[in-house]
């Protein structure tokens, strides 16, 4: 019997997806510096940085921004001394610590896209790009990559810390997705719901990016919680993830 498919939570925003024995990570070597949300999970860096566990040798890397809660150049360059990886994309070069040095060394393993920002990383796996603003006016200045996943028709779509600038989603002339990974704040917004339902056209949400509930200090949770209560239409299934571990088959 073939294998379902699957996106699971690593922490915060760091996501492991698994598709017919491939397996892509976003957004998931990160420390959070700032202590606003969690860790990435002790025991799973312990595994990664000895290439072993269900993380390692993860195919593809794709990373949403420069920002330490998303990628983390010592982290990054760890990882990769111990795991093999086909491809990876890149937060966009800025000064962040370590980023440029890191391309560099592995431009080799960059993800080609096309003139539409998409690249085909295997059979029956799609990857489109579409960057926009970060969504704190604090960080206007940083690129945020969104990634969409073509998993064989199955279309998964992570936003990241986009800005709910409904402008440049209009832009897109494809950026349609099944289901939607966004922030409690994107989604909190009536701009970002209506993101969600008028441009992507997605069915399915998952609110992710929140800490764990035992790291929530600004109570992340609960308001995601009540907007799902205020706001979920007719049609929509709203799950909220804050713990490592939850998933989500499709």
């Amino acid at each position: 019997m073939e294998q379902k498919s699957y996106a699971i939570l690593i922490s915060n925003a760091g996501v492991a997806v698994f598709h017919k024995g491939v397996r892509i990570m976003l957004d998931g070597l990160y420390k959070d510096l700032g202590e606003n949300f969690s860790d990435l999970p002790d025991w799973a860096w312990k595994l990664m940085k000895k290439g072993k566990g269900e993380l390692a040798n993860v195919d593809y890397l794709l990373f949403s921004h420069s920002h330490y809660d998303h990628y983390y150049t010592p982290y990054f360059m760890e990882y990769m001394a111990a795991n093999e990886v086909k491809g990876i994309c890149f937060p966009p070069i800025d000064d962040t610590m370590g980023l440029a040095a890191a391309e560099a060394e592995f431009a080799d393993k960059i993800i080609e896209l096309d003139q539409n920002n998409e690249a085909v990383l295997e059979q029956g796996i799609k990857l489109k790009v579409f960057t926009t603003r970060h969504v704190d006016k604090k960080y206007y200045d940083v690129p945020n990559q969104c990634f969409r996943l073509d998993l064989d028709g199955v279309k998964l779509a992570f936003l990241s810390d986009a800005d709910y600038f409904e402008e440049e989603f209009e832009k897109q002339k494809d950026f349609t997705a099944d289901i939607a990974f966004v922030t409690p704040i994107f989604y909190n917004h009536p701009k970002g719901r209506k993101i969600l339902r008028a441009y992507l056209k997605v069915k399915q949400i998952v609110i992710y990016h929140l800490p764990s509930p035992a790291d929530d200090r600004f109570m992340y949770y609960k308001m995601a919680q009540r907007d799902v209560e205020k706001n979920t239409q007719e049609g929509e299934t709203v799950l909220i993830w804050n713990q490592s571990g939850q998933n989500l088959s499709f």
